[in-house]
């Protein structure tokens, strides 16, 4: 006989009233008489075996179609915007913001951004590194058309041959990011200011932005040289007068305009010493306007005041403008060396003197 509890037989009483539809309605379970015991009672909001919908890892759907969507990882279908405003995470004081807008509003490059966010500071993945690379080809080679280049000549400055960042999983190094644009869009002295990093979403916005404006300098030069092969070498008067413009533009305080004039040079002739001096001023001035916002364009300088150092160059304005880099970075030491340097080479280049005094020290 077993022991009857009389709450027990009140609560299995108004159980079985409101589950008997779906007690006896499942092939055996509702057989099963209701006194039996069991050591542990079977919960009522479980009233067969068969699987829960709620359960994450159910069956997918015959279509394959999983519940989340993907990202977008093909240019003729990743995102597009029209305005950087439509970007909901960047703020205009952002260091990247102003070479996202270039991107977007000026070549409409895709796939910057998903779900209208940039998300600067994720990793770059490869399948997005080459979302964006194909969608700015495409908008470069539309304007190389429009401009009357040929297919075959675009693929001649803009080589379709140049190899993927080497990728750790979905980690590729700033390095090996750069080193690949250097090959597609140049220009050949693009460098990584920390080549081991990942290369984060923010940081390509910024590099890539200088790569694509490379680019379009590449197309404007190639257009009205006609036929001008890589290999050809334009005529001194051609340089003088990309060297004068860009110089004018400096004059203007048009610095990245300049920029990308000597760049045009250092395509013809990757030896030109001149056009890596006004580069490299040019950048300086750009980080001299806004300090806070323009860290990087000092390393910028300082790496083509090297190409023209290690050029041989024997003009002091080299020396002392890499030494003014250096004090900006905080190497007081090798500015001091740099001073001194270009005094030796022009014993009265005020600029030299003036520096050394400003930091106690005799000419």
């Amino acid at each position: 006989m077993h022991k009857t509890n009389c709450r027990a037989i009140f609560v299995a009483t108004v159980l079985t009233s409101v589950l008997f539809t779906a007690a006896f309605s499942t092939d055996g379970f509702g057989m099963q008489p209701t006194t039996r015991p069991s050591p542990t009672p079977t919960p009522v909001y479980r009233p067969s075996t068969t699987k829960p919908v709620y359960q994450p890892k159910a069956a997918p759907s015959p279509s394959g179609t999983p519940a989340m969507k993907p990202p977008v990882y093909t240019w003729a279908t990743a995102e597009t915007l029209t305005s950087v405003s439509q970007v909901t995470d960047v703020k205009p004081t952002d260091f990247w913001y102003k070479d996202l807008q270039v991107l977007i509003e000026k070549y409409g490059v895709g796939g910057l951004t998903e779900g209208k966010k940039l998300m600067p500071n994720q990793n770059l993945t490869p399948a997005a590194y080459r979302t964006i690379r194909q969608s700015a080809i495409v908008q470069l080679r539309q304007i190389a058309s429009g401009t009357g280049m040929l297919s075959k000549r675009f693929d001649e400055i803009f080589p379709t041959n140049c190899p993927d960042p080497k990728a750790v999983g979905d980690v590729m190094t700033s390095g090996e990011v750069i080193n690949s644009l250097k090959c597609i869009f140049g220009p050949s002295t693009l460098k990584a200011v920390y080549p081991d990093q990942p290369m984060t979403r923010g940081y390509f916005v910024q590099v890539f932005d200088n790569a694509v404006d490379n680019g379009m300098s590449k197309i404007s030069t190639n257009s009205s040289q006609g036929s001008l092969s890589p290999a050809a070498k334009p005529s001194p008067a051609l340089i003088k007068q990309l060297i004068d413009r860009g110089q004018i533009l400096m004059s203007e305080k048009k610095y990245e305009e300049a920029i990308r004039t000597f760049n045009q040079v250092l395509d013809y002739d990757p030896e030109y010493i001149e056009a890596y001096r006004m580069r490299g001023i040019s950048a300086f001035l750009i980080y001299e306007q806004n300090p806070r916002m323009q860290g990087s364009k000092l390393y910028t300088a300082l790496n083509n005041f090297n190409h023209a150092i290690n050029r041989n160059s024997t003009n002091p304005d080299d020396y002392y403008f890499r030494g003014m880099t250096f004090e900006r970075q905080g190497n007081k030491d090798k500015a001091i060396t740099d001073y001194r340097t270009a005094l030796k080479m022009n014993p009265n280049h005020q600029g030299a003197k003036d520096a050394l005094k400003k930091l106690g020290l005799a000419p």
